[in-house]
């Protein structure tokens, strides 16, 4: 029984899109049944150094439950209180000790640090254990400088670990599920080094195909994102959070946030709370009742203030999982976002979407994927692009059989096609 590896488990971020695609990707694995055992290395990893015997084991639905505890019964003043409170008793904004190489040239010296047991030592003890590494590659090689010039460090962790992988240890290395969009020459120069030496590279659309392309990269290969193959329960009721949010008797428009609004390297000029509150202004001359589908989890405060100030009704991880998200999503009129796997969701369910740009060139490339007519906006000139967004959001109302005809379609397809990214390990376990 050969011993997998998994890098990448994104099972413990507070992102819809990371639970959701990981969860679906992990099924498709169970569901071919291999002789395998599997070892995880998930989200917290990628951006902190891991004690060496791992971190503490909590389950997605504790952690989940926390949240909504502390969302329904503490006043929203005194959770940012707390926030405050702990970012000064543990200095979380304080950035953490370089423990993955940021440059090509450090690749060697990094590796024998690991070796004489200075750094990586967790990493070290499972990749020992391993026969194969298999890394879910997710949204992680993205746009993403810092303030010292550095590429993100969960990009330049998983890039670490398939090249000591490959050309340390000599496993079989798949990185799969992933957009490449570093926009960084630093960052590009690790790739060029190390894509090349790796046994399979799925990129989960065309974009990153092209640009690996142009790099050289030549073994790249495009496979939909595993959430294409995500099934909904048939049986969904919402629950009495959501019917606080939602008058699931009137239609419903939904609009969402995106990476590009704000990220941990940077963030939109514009007045957040002013230019989406336009939008939903004028979006409710066409849809009375607008809901805000908040990817930040509550912890964007611009987005906050505009939701109370609106006086919409929101939902998130706090009162709404991504299974419920499906169905809500399905309940609407339009999707309006710069969120990625939302709107594969929203596609899922078969309602129309409109997308600005995000971290990368994810979303625009959903547009390419589904062969979409309709214009897509950079999330920078939203402020004197919004008389066009919402004229192009009454035309894919208006034409919204045509645009359902063609999702279920694209639908199908990527579904199938999505599934190689699990049944490429045949090869190798």
């Amino acid at each position: 029984m050969k011993n997998l590896l998994f890098i990448g488990d994104l099972r413990t971020a507070n992102n819809y899109g990371a639970i959701a695609t990981t969860e679906t990707l992990v099924k498709l694995i169970e569901n071919e049944h291999y002789d395998a055992n599997i070892k995880f290395i998930d989200y917290r990893s990628l951006y902190r150094p891991t004690p060496v015997d791992g971190f503490p084991v909590m389950s997605l639905k504790r952690r989940l439950s926390i949240k909504k505890y502390v969302a329904s019964h503490l006043p929203r003043k005194v959770k940012n209180g707390i926030k405050r409170i702990l970012r000064c008793f543990f200095d979380l904004e304080k950035p953490v000790e370089d423990f993955v190489p940021y440059k090509y040239s450090q690749y060697e010296e990094y590796y024998e640090q690991m070796q004489t047991g200075a750094r990586l030592q967790f990493e070290k003890k499972m990749l020992e254990w391993a026969d194969i590494v298999y890394i879910n590659g997710e949204g992680n090689i993205v746009n993403g400088t810092d303030k010292y010039g550095k590429y993100r460090m969960g990009a330049r962790y998983i890039l670490f670990m398939a090249w000591v992988s490959k050309v340390k240890y000599k496993y079989p290395t798949l990185i799969v599920n992933h957009t490449v969009d570093p926009n960084n020459y630093n960052a590009f120069e690790i790739i060029e080094h190390v894509y090349p030496q790796l046994d399979k590279i799925y990129v989960r659309e065309t974009l990153s195909l092209s640009l690996l392309y142009q790099h050289g990269i030549q073994n790249s290969t495009f496979v939909p994102d595993a959430l294409w193959a995500y099934q909904p329960v048939s049986n969904w009721q919402p629950s009495d959070a959501l019917k606080k949010e939602i008058d699931f008797s009137k239609p419903y428009l939904c609009i969402g946030d995106s990476s590009g609004i704000r990220n941990a390297y940077g963030k939109v000029k514009w007045d957040v709370c002013q230019v989406l509150g336009e939008i939903i202004d004028r979006l409710q001359e066409i849809v009375p009742q607008v809901i805000f589908v908040d990817g930040y989890s509550s912890g964007n405060e611009e987005i906050n203030k505009l939701v109370d100030k609106k006086h919409i009704g929101r939902v998130n991880l706090s009162n709404c999982s991504y299974h419920d998200l499906y169905h809500v999503l399905k309940g609407a009129t339009l999707f309006i976002s710069g969120r990625w796997h939302a709107s594969i969701l929203s596609t899922l369910a078969n309602t129309p979407i409109l997308l600005w740009g995000a971290d990368s060139h994810k979303t625009k490339s959903l547009y390419t994927l589904l062969d979409y007519k309709y214009r897509f906006f950079e999330v920078s000139t939203l402020p004197v692009n919004i008389d066009e967004l919402v004229e192009t959001a009454q035309q894919i109302i208006h034409n919204a059989a045509i645009v359902k005809t063609d999702m279920a379609k694209y639908s199908k397809k990527y579904a199938e096609e999505s599934i190689e990214n699990a049944k490429v390990l045949k090869n190798y376990v």
